[in-house]
């Protein structure tokens, strides 16, 4: 093994499988372990805040200190109260934070008092910050600035042979997020939100190294969501889209995005056309990855019904159909294309586009994301009537 490598925990959020193909692609290997929501890696970190701030199924970067037996008596106070000691400064005000995966409040709030009261006077005045010890979000914890001087959050992960006590090293900046998703000037709301964590998922998942000299190209560009994700991650970008208020919205965000952010190289061209209708002069130069949210359908608000998903996905499957025969004319060979498409949900049963898999074997070769029957992965939040469906291929 390298001897740079350490092991690292890196703590997902919403769709844990997603989160996973996304760290492979970007590490280019498989975790040597998993826990309840996170995956186990043993690789060499040098900046672990670029790291997070391009990965959009990461909540936390964890740095593991120690690790026992999981069918092993362990004395966890122990575990965290060196720690604690071996990573902050002895003397003046000492600040931490504790949290169990799988969670258990009577254990943590021993842990919490345990721990305090076994360090008080030996390395300073220390604290916890847990309120009602309960464990800390990724926000509560940035909230805190648990990263700060004199401050560290621990977290105990459980996987099924070990247990590992890791200190968190980097955070997600949902505040960052928030910002470009919410405060850019052009919205669709008719359309949906397409949110920029997903759209970084699928760029890694597209274009797993960072490069100005590669392009990722969305011929359904929108409000320019993947566009805004490229560019903050350094790549270049381009994209299309047949609707002009769609072409316009996605100009006037991506000139927001770069005055807010002062950034600097070639704006990402964007063009008016119909997707189905590509040329091969349209295209980038190579080499470049496609990333795309194709048509979702309307928005829908209430449950629909399976007549109105029928004729919904109808639609869907004969614009696919026509991008995808005419995707492979064009494209060069070897190109990596990620997208989502959308599937329905009347209660707990999923509603996917049937003719997908077909219309795509017959254009194209598809890169396995899972051991589905249909091997593709889901994103999709609990009060949502459509999901998305994403999908690897190449040519």
């Amino acid at each position: 093994m390298n001897n740079n490598f350490k092991t690292y925990i890196f703590q997902t959020g919403h769709g844990k499988g997603l989160a996973k193909m996304e760290l492979m692609s970007i590490m280019g290997k498989e975790p040597i372990d998993e826990t309840e929501d996170g995956f186990v890696i043993e690789c060499e970190i040098t900046h672990a805040r670029q790291l997070i701030d391009r990965m959009g199924g990461a909540v936390r970067i964890t740095e593991v200190v120690s690790a026992a037996p999981a069918e092993m008596p362990i004395n966890f106070t122990e575990l965290v109260a060196k720690a604690i000691a071996s990573e902050v400064k002895v003397g003046g005000k000492i600040r931490f934070g504790l949290s169990m995966h799988p969670k258990s409040d009577k254990v943590l709030k021993n842990i919490l008092i345990n721990t305090k009261k076994l360090l008080k006077g030996k390395i300073g005045n220390i604290r916890f910050v847990n309120k009602d010890f309960q464990n800390l979000s990724s926000v509560q914890a940035w909230h805190e600035n648990l990263l700060g001087e004199n401050a560290i959050e621990l977290q105990l992960f459980k996987s099924e042979t070990k247990w590992y006590v890791a200190k968190t090293i980097a955070i997600q900046d949902f505040e960052n997020y928030a910002f470009r998703d919410m405060k850019r000037p052009a919205k669709d709301l008719q359309n949906g939100m397409f949110p920029p964590k997903l759209a970084q998922i699928l760029i890694n998942l597209a274009a797993p190294k960072l490069s100005q000299d590669f392009t990722i190209f969305d011929p359904f560009c929108g409000s320019g969501t993947v566009l805004q994700e490229a560019i903050l991650m350094g790549f270049s970008a381009a994209g299309s889209d047949f609707d002009p208020k769609m072409f316009s919205d996605s100009g006037e965000n991506l000139k927001w995005l770069i005055d807010k952010f002062k950034l600097e190289g070639e704006e990402p061209k964007v063009f008016l056309k119909d997707a189905t209708e590509l040329t091969k002069a349209d295209l980038p130069k190579q080499p470049f990855a496609i990333v795309t949210e194709t048509w979702l359908g309307q928005m829908i608000s209430r449950t629909p019904t399976e007549e109105q998903i029928e004729r919904i996905q109808s639609i869907a499957e004969k614009i696919y159909a026509d991008f995808f025969d005419n995707l492979k004319r064009i494209l060069p060979a070897g190109t990596v294309m990620v997208f989502t498409a959308p599937y329905h949900k009347i209660g707990n049963d999923r509603y996917f586009l049937e003719k997908l898999p077909k219309i795509l074997e017959k254009n194209c070769k598809i890169l396995p994301l899972s051991e589905h029957e249909r091997p593709s992965l889901f994103y999709e939040r609990k009060d949502q009537y459509v999901g998305r469906e994403i999908w690897k291929l190449t040519w």
